[in-house]
This record gives structure tokens, sequence and C-alpha cells, in this order.
């Protein structure tokens, strides 16, 4: 209830003959009303039970200067004794439904006026102490007010749900009763809770719930059981990141077991964040097992995971992580996580990226290091890019990191590309590719190849020419300016007379006939010189190929708006005429 200082009370009320008639014979009743602001009670909590035995202690007529009540505090223990004697699956039933709003519970006529009371009770102890401040009650209800929440009744009350005391039911499912009452079998059931634990820590959650929607309950409910709730959830892989991480943050992951709390840190490691380091170097030392847990992230990908993504991840939480001075001065730590890295080639080369865009010392220290634990063929390609004197790597070399994965080939395409060495790499890259009996079917080296940046037409032409060799449409041709055609050609040309293996039809000119049609490149005039140049250079000297993009550019002009105005500034009409 609210008082006159729009402050919430706590009070009971107790109606009780006189034994006395007024003037027309009718019996007089006396109610005897006690009221305690919440906040009070907020420190020590007290049962209702506790308020009416104090109150029905005294009678009137009361001193002036007031009178000293004294009420127990709520013992967890005297209220499981009621949930026991009532059946907890009534209780808990009541308390749910209330959760969804009103209930009357009705068939119950044999239940004296404390036996009520003490139920009433037993169904605010299995809500949260903070539902009080919207909780009200009556041991009988004759009047139909709906504003009591909980009520005994001879029948139901309008706009109530009905608590039948000799059949009780469960709130629907999909409401929050209906979660909240699952929730009480889970803990009363499968993870063994006391009546009185229960009680006792819905007895500590007294922060006000009179604005709050009924779904806050259910939260209050659930972190009873937190840490082993998070836990079941990892171990089922339907977790939240972020329950881990408030988990850690509040310290709760203490009460699992060693094994409980090593499985939350691990799952939160699998998530590969790097924002999550500080977190994880705060708590995982204590479990004493940090080297094995940051092993663990160097694992084989999850089937279906970005492998590439999983690596470079993998690779930040390790720079931050590893103590390389101490390493590097022979002290026996992370063996488990150096032997891992050893055995995950992507995260070296997703180490070595990284580090490459970092203070050099530090480049220089894990070169060094890993340059005795790794063999120089995963290694080697890297440090050719990476120190002076560079070296172009040849095609053995990237044969040779091609067999720790192409994946590894396509970390040191985006190594060259970011540090301006592309033209050391590409060279090789191309005579690997061209000479292979099969062509490779890497979605990431098709990825780092149409990501890569050259100011080079040379380059970017062997890029294209790379990209149809493996099924990809070009993509970096247009913005060539006419002054480099000739450099681009070159490159292109470089790539697209070599022959395909026996085993791979060549869809080359199909590929890229599809491309020309669609106009994509057709955004801008730069675009469409250079696409123009290209065509002519293939018709010259290639005319089969030269005439299907010949008419694959007459659909274009069909097909894309103001291609055919940009086509006349740049002589389109003149190159694609009737086949």
């Amino acid at each position: 209830m609210r008082g006159g200082d729009d402050g919430t009370r706590i009070g009971v009320a107790l109606e009780d003959w006189t034994g006395e008639a007024d003037g027309a014979g009718r019996p007089i009743a006396e109610t005897r009303y006690l009221c305690v602001p919440y906040e009070a009670l907020r420190a020590v909590p007290v049962s209702y039970a506790g308020l009416y035995e104090a109150l029905s202690g005294v009678t009137p007529p009361f001193p002036p200067e007031g009178v000293e009540l004294r009420v127990a505090p709520l013992d967890p223990a005297t209220l499981a004794q009621a949930l026991g004697r009532f059946g907890v699956q009534r209780v808990a039933a009541a308390a749910s439904l209330l959760i969804d709003g009103p209930v009357t519970v009705t068939g119950a006529p044999e239940l004296t006026a404390v036996d009520r009371l003490v139920f009433l009770d037993a169904v605010a102890a299995l809500l949260p102490y903070g539902w009080r401040t919207r909780f009200s009650a009556a041991t009988w209800d004759q009047s139909g007010n709906r504003n009591v929440s909980l009520a005994f009744a001879r029948q139901v009350r309008d706009r109530t749900a009905e608590l039948d005391w000799r059949t009780p039911r469960l709130p629907e499912r999909d409401t929050p009763g209906g979660a909240y009452a699952e929730m009480l079998a889970d803990l009363f059931g499968d993870r063994g809770r006391s009546h009185a634990e229960v009680v006792a820590y819905l007895a500590h959650a007294t922060p006000p719930l009179t604005d709050t929607e009924p779904t806050t309950a259910v939260r209050i409910l659930a972190g009873l059981d937190w840490p082993a709730t998070v836990l079941q959830a990892v171990e089922r892989g339907t977790h939240d990141p972020a329950d881990i991480r408030d988990l850690l943050t509040t310290g709760r992951h203490r009460e699992l077991s060693d094994a409980g709390a090593r499985r939350i840190l691990t799952a939160l490691i699998q998530e590969r964040v790097p924002e999550d380091v500080p977190l994880l170097r705060e708590h995982w030392a204590d479990l004493g097992q940090a080297d094995d847990l940051l092993a663990s992230l160097l694992g084989p990908a999850d089937r279906g995971e970005d492998e590439t993504a999983r690596a470079e991840s993998a690779a930040l939480i390790v720079l931050e992580m590893v103590d390389l001075e101490a390493v590097a001065a022979g002290a026996p730590q992370w063996p488990a996580t150096l032997g891992a890295l050893a055995a995950n080639p992507r995260a070296v080369c997703a180490l070595m990226a990284e580090l490459a865009f970092g203070p050099p010392d530090r480049l220089v220290a894990w070169y060094r290091m890993l340059s005795h634990r790794l063999p120089e063929s995963l290694l080697g390609p890297f440090g050719d890019v990476l120190f002076d004197p560079l070296r172009s790597v040849d095609p053995d070399r990237l044969a040779a990191l091609a067999g720790h994965g192409t994946g590894c080939v396509s970390d040191l395409v985006a190594l060259g590309s970011g540090t301006g060495r592309l033209g050391y790499v590409l060279p090789g890259l191309a005579g690997w590719l061209t000479a292979l009996d099969r062509v490779p079917e890497d979605g990431p080296l098709k990825a780092r190849l149409a990501q890569a940046e050259s100011p080079t037409p040379r380059e970017r032409g062997v890029l294209d020419g790379l990209l149809l060799w493996l099924d990809a449409p070009p993509q970096h041709i247009t913005g060539i300016p006419a002054r480099g055609h000739e450099r681009y050609w070159d490159g292109f040309r470089s790539i697209w007379t070599c022959r395909m293996p026996a085993s791979h039809a060549d869809r080359r000119p199909e590929i890229l006939e599809s491309w020309v049609r669609a106009g994509g490149w057709a955004g801008s005039a730069e675009g469409v010189d250079a696409v123009l140049r290209l065509v002519r250079a293939l018709s010259a000297g290639f005319p089969r190929e030269g005439r299907l993009l010949e008419r694959a550019l007459l659909t274009a002009r069909t097909r894309v708006p103001g291609l055919d105005r940009a086509g006349r500034r740049s002589g389109l009409h003149r190159t694609a005429g009737p086949p």
C-alpha cells in the first residue's frame, strides 16, 4: 500500500468481533492496522505472520506514547515447513499465477483464518521480497475486490485466475508466470535446491517491484542458480556471451566447481573477442589453467566456422596474453599455448600479419622465438616480405607454404597487399597457382585477391587474371587509366594465356562474358574506358573470346541505364558492332 508521503508501506489488518452490538443489535467488529514503511523492512525482512503475531498481542486502547512492537525476522526454515505442509506444488502454482495477475483460491472451506494466513505467507515467500510492494492478500474476501492480489473466497472473483485447492493448476507455459513455475520446478527438482534455500534467496531480493514488468521476477529467480544456468547453456551451446561476462565481472563464477568455472572461461575465450582480454586476464590465472585455456583457443575450427576470422581473433588474444619476454628468457611458461600455436598454421599466419603492423621490435622478437619452433616452410615466406633484404617468394616456397593450407597463402597475399609489397608475392603466386594440376577451391584466397590493393597496373592485371583462374570475376580493371592499359593488359595476358589444368574446364571466357553483360563496371566513364580497352585487346589477340565479349557489350547497352551514353563518349558503339 502507499502511504500519505507516497512511501510504500507493508502492513496487516486484523478484524475481530468485539462481543458487543450497536443500537440496532448488530455485532460490532473491530479492525486493527499495523503499517511499517517498506524501507524499514529491507534490512531485516519480516513475514506477514510475524506482523500478525505482533499486532494480535496488543489490544486497544493504546497509550498516547505509542506501543512498542517486536516483530520476529522472517525465518526461511519456518516458511519451508509451511511449503511442506501445504504442498510445494500448490504454493508454487499460486505464486506463479500471481506473476500474471490476481488469483482467487477456492475450495478450501476447512482451513482456519490462521491457516489461510500462513498459506498466503508461504506464497509470498516464493516471490521476490520486493513483490510485496505490489502485493495484497485476504484470508477471505466476499466483496469480489479485484484490487486484492490473492484471496480465499467461496467463488472465483471476476477477472482473476482460479486456484482450486483440490486441483491447483499451473499458469500457461508461454507467460511470465509459466516461466516462473518451470523455474521453481527445476530448482526444487533437478537443481536440488532446498525449500529454505530458495525462500532465503528470495527474501534478500528486496528492491521494490511496484512499477516493474512481471518478467523482472522471473529474472530475479533465475539469479539464484544463475551460474549453473549459464554453465548449462554453455554445455548446450545456447549461451549468451554477455551472461558469461557478467558472471565473471560479478565473481559469481566462483560458485561453480573449478571444472565448471574453467568451462565458462573456455567458452568466453572461444568467442575470440579481443576486448575480452582484460577480463580473461583478471580471472583465468586464479584457476591455474591459463596455459591450457589459451591453448584451447587455438584448437581446430568448429564445423561451418570462418577459419580466417577464428585465426585472426586467436592471434590477437595470444599477442595480448603471452608474456614474450618471459618465454624468451627461458621461463617454462605457455608450453601448451606455444605447442598449439605451432600446430595451427592459420593462427601463425594471422599472427605474422598482425605483427607486421605493430612495433618492429615486437615483430622481430616473435619471429625469432617462433623460428625455433616452426618449420621454415611456414615462417620463411613471411620473413621474405617483412625483413630486409626483401626477397620475392618463388613458386616453390609458395607451394611449400600451401602445404600448411592454402589459407596460409591467402594470408601472405593480404600481408603483401597491406604492406605495399604485393610485388614480392604476386609473381610466385601466379607461377605456383597456374602450375597446379587442379584449381584449388579456396574461398579465402579469392577474397584476398579481390580485396588486394596495388597502384601498379600490371599487378592489377595479374590479380584479375588470377581471379578468373579461380572462377571469379575481375575486380581491379575499373579505373585503370589509358596510359596504364598496356601494362594492365600485359599482366592480364600473362595469366590468360596459361592453359587450365586438364581436370578443370576453362570457364574464364564464360565468367568474363557474364560480368561484361551485367554492366556493373559502367558506373563511371573510367570504368567503361577500361573495359572497352580490354575487350579490344582480347578481340585483337583472341578473336573467338573477343566476339563473345562484343555481344555481351551489346546486351549491356540495352540493360544498363546510361551505358549507351557513356559508351558513345568512349567509343562503345564503334567496338560493339553486330556479330
